[in-house]
């Protein structure tokens, strides 16, 4: 039976889309989102003491039918503590070392683990860098006053899953659709790391900036140095690995004027090549796409400036080191077996493998590169060098010496003439150790 509206509950023909609106004050659309295993349960427990509301990314995933990793659920009309005591109380576990941010890491056994849940907060910036907020929790915000410190529209939306709706105050579903970024609102500019989201979101989900967004990340680019290089490296990954049209992504930095952040990038990316061999990259094995991303774009970066691009924009030393490889080994040098077998021991270290340097060839479309991989393949290196037939405790029984600087130097000799194809098999390698350990005795 529908109340009446002086009962203040559902009118008669009310759709949830109706609800939502009336009840944040802000338009809504019905939606009906899966939620992942464990949130239900988190929501009936945080329903006791506020309103939950899924935010951010989940819902910009679910409203393009992909699923997301990361939920977040934000909780309107309660406070910290309130929180921390109903979620304890039901049997939750909470991590508060983000609670100076206003969020709390969830999670309870056989249940949910590390899910993010925070209440509505207001940032105020104090000074240069990611680090300069001060963050306040205690001020009430409504729903919309809350999306407004989001960077881009398609983030600023809220699902309601007890209404089974949408609520949109910037239009952020009408950009999602039409595939472009809109900043929310002049706060944008409070941290300039929000033009490197805006260019990996744009080759995740294909997208353009908004010609205004665009103008407003030109006017940040002095403010580049501001960011801490692992907040910068955290972008470049997601555009590498995630992105499913590379080129998008490009355009957006472009656009926005951040194509020059490290020396000769801006270059690289005008070199014909470069765009179709990065849209290959979403082909690339997840693990591998970042460096073979990045190795593509520094192929065409000069040699001095090649490895400070790759120090800015992967995430680790032996990615840097491994996509280095990649760019700098000359397939022709590689056209021995021998060639082949020091290079894979040799780089092994480093991160490189021939498995890699395939995807770079086929990525690059080096037909050269190609014939040394699948040579390689049949070698049998290519995820790792060719182990040694011989160790030094397989000679020390058969020879009175006490281990020295000499076994190590026989050992690696072993290894040279092993790969120059001079042994059968182990018993070859050791009987030529033997010898060779009697003669110089």
């Amino acid at each position: 039976m529908c109340q009446s509206k002086a009962q203040g509950g559902r009118r008669c023909g009310d759709t949830p889309a109706a609800r939502a609106s009336r009840k944040y004050g802000a338009p809504a659309f019905a939606f009906t989102m899966e939620l992942p295993n464990g949130v239900p349960e988190t929501l009936t427990a945080l329903r006791s003491c506020g309103d939950p509301l899924i935010v951010g990314g989940a819902v910009r995933d679910a409203l393009k039918g992909i699923s997301s990793k990361d939920t977040d659920i934000e909780v309107y009309g309660t406070t910290m503590d309130e929180l921390v005591s109903k979620l304890r109380d039901d049997g939750f576990t909470v991590d508060e070392v983000g609670r100076a941010f206003g969020v709390l890491k969830v999670s309870k056994r056989d249940v949910v683990s590390d899910l993010d849940v925070s209440v509505p907060r207001r940032d105020n910036a104090v000074g240069a860098g990611h680090r300069g907020f001060e963050v306040d929790t205690d001020s009430p915000l409504t729903v919309t006053e809350a999306a407004s410190r989001r960077d881009f529209t398609i983030n600023a939306m809220s699902y309601s899953p007890e209404l089974g709706a949408v609520v949109d105050p910037f239009d952020g579903a009408k950009d999602l659709k039409r595939g472009v970024l809109r900043h929310v609102s002049e706060a944008f500019a409070e941290d300039p790391l929000r033009v490197l989201r805006g260019f990996q979101f744009a080759g995740r989900f294909d997208m353009e900036l908004d010609p205004r967004t665009a103008s407003l990340c030109r006017e940040l680019r002095p403010r580049y140095e501001e960011l801490a290089v692992e907040r910068v490296r955290e972008e470049w990954a997601k555009f590498y690995t995630k992105s499913q049209n590379h080129a998008a992504g490009v355009e957006a930095l472009v656009d926005a004027g951040w194509d020059d952040v490290t020396p000769g990038l801006r270059d690289a990316l005008r070199v014909p090549s470069v765009i179709p061999q990065l849209q290959r990259v979403a082909g690339v094995r997840h693990e591998n796409r970042a460096v073979v991303g990045a190795a593509v774009i520094a192929a065409h970066i000069p040699d001095a400036d090649r490895g400070a691009f790759l120090r800015t924009t992967l995430v680790s030393k032996e990615s840097s080191r491994s996509a280095a490889d990649l760019v700098a080994l000359d397939p022709y040098e590689l056209g021995s077996a021998y060639a082949r077998k020091t290079t894979a021991a040799r780089l092994h270290r480093r991160g490189f493998t021939f498995a890699r340097y395939r995807e770079f060839a086929e990525v690059t479309e080096d037909t050269a590169a190609l014939r040394v991989a699948e040579a390689a393949t049949a070698e049998f290196i290519c995820d790792g060098p060719e182990p040694p037939l011989l160790q030094g405790r397989d000679v020390l029984p058969f020879v009175p010496r006490k281990p020295g600087p000499w076994l190590g130097e026989l050992v690696a000799e072993s290894l040279d003439r092993q790969y120059r194809g001079e042994f059968a098999d182990k018993d070859a390698a050791v009987a030529w150790a033997v010898s060779r350990a009697e003669s110089v005795s």
